[in-house]
């Protein structure tokens, strides 16, 4: 379970959270960083569009986290722009950035692969996992504009 990783969040609205914060309900969740010029909107989109298809139990159960591969940049406050800039529900949606040592952390569980290059952008994987709720991968959507069907269908069958 990715909640054994012992790991605080800074989310959007400046407040401290621990990971596990989300136990109990299904995540999608995925890494993005806020200055991102390409896959990272895109892979928001991707997020969002898949929220648009649950139905109205699932969106009342499932969270959203977004985490940011490069934390000293993404501050509440341009967390907060990322919200605004793409239209996301700030109730539903949780951006947040994790203490840089632990960045590689959440990585590593989530089969998140990045790489810092020139000019301050990343090579980075665009893959968006469900948890179930006791924080176990479950699904993935491996690169971007996938179907979201394979992760609706998982979602569909979790207890």
């Amino acid at each position: 379970s990715i909640y054994h990783l012992d790991v605080d969040l800074v989310d959007q609205d400046g407040k401290t959270i621990p990971l596990s914060v989300f136990s109990g309900h299904p995540v999608l969740i995925s890494m993005f960083y806020a200055s991102c010029p390409s896959a990272c909107p895109m892979l928001i989109a991707d997020v969002a569009a898949l929220e648009d298809r649950l139905t109205e139990a699932q969106r009342a159960d499932v969270r959203v986290l977004l985490v940011s591969l490069d934390p000293e940049a993404d501050t509440p406050a341009v967390l907060t722009e990322v919200i605004e800039r793409h239209g996301l529900d700030a109730a539903r949606w949780r951006l947040a950035s994790p203490p840089a040592a632990q960045v590689r952390d959440i990585a590593a569980l989530l089969d998140i692969s990045y790489q810092a290059i020139e000019g301050g952008e990343m090579h980075h994987s665009s893959i968006i996992t469900l948890l179930d709720p006791q924080g176990r991968a479950v699904g993935r959507l491996d690169g971007l504009r996938q179907s979201p069907e394979p992760l609706l269908e998982t979602l569909s069958g979790l207890k």
